[in-house]
């Protein structure tokens, strides 16, 4: 009778752990695919490449940059990811600042 305790007991366990393992490949695989191919957010707010407020600070990144489109996204998605929830303006002024810290 014991054995059998036991045995469900174990049964369980690796139930669990396969439910958990599956859970993690999911998000592992939904952390990975590039921005095109996850679904948008319904957002109020316009994009900050369309907000003209932005485009100076806009220039401003590219100039620092020296016009590097690809990495000025890539800066500014690596630091949407690290801090969500922030305005476009914050983003685009912190990445610009993270870069001027860095060249002192």
């Amino acid at each position: 009778m014991e054995i059998l305790i036991i045995i469900q007991v174990a049964f369980f366990c690796l139930l669990v752990l396969v439910a958990i393992t599956h859970i993690l490949q999911l998000i592992y695989i939904e952390w990975r695919k590039p921005d095109g191919e996850r679904p948008r957010q319904a957002s109020s707010k316009s994009s900050y490449r369309n907000d003209p407020t932005n485009k100076a600070l806009q220039r401003d990144l590219l100039v620092l940059l020296k016009n590097d489109v690809p990495a000025a996204k890539r800066l500014l998605l690596q630091q949407r990811r690290r801090s969500p929830g922030k305005s476009d303006n914050w983003y685009l002024e912190k990445v610009i600042y993270d870069l001027e810290r860095d060249r002192r």
